[in-house]
């Protein structure tokens, strides 16, 4: 992280603290000469998936178009009920 008083690179972290749907960090710049203390927060970003196709086109991620497609390939092959839904489930 840089410093924003001196621009140095290096810094450490002297208390974390989760605040709502961020983590909120106190640094301190380790450049000798300035010691100064800030404060910086962290948020995660939600990115949207694409997919790539064949002819190079880029789509957004579907889950109810990838359960389609697995439910017309399985359609005639003996599966438990609720095997494909739990397929397309957001992981834990």
């Amino acid at each position: 992280m840089r410093c924003p008083y001196c621009g140095s690179e290096d810094s450490k972290v002297v208390d974390s603290r989760d605040v709502d749907d961020s983590v909120r960090r106190r640094r301190e710049c380790l450049n000798a000469e300035c010691a100064g203390r800030f404060t910086t927060y962290e948020r995660v970003q939600a990115v949207a998936l694409y997919l790539v196709k064949k002819d190079g086109r880029r789509e957004e991620f579907s889950r109810e178009k990838l359960i389609a497609g697995v439910r017309k390939a399985c359609e005639k092959r003996p599966l438990a009920a609720g095997a494909i839904e739990r397929l397309g489930a957001p992981s834990p």
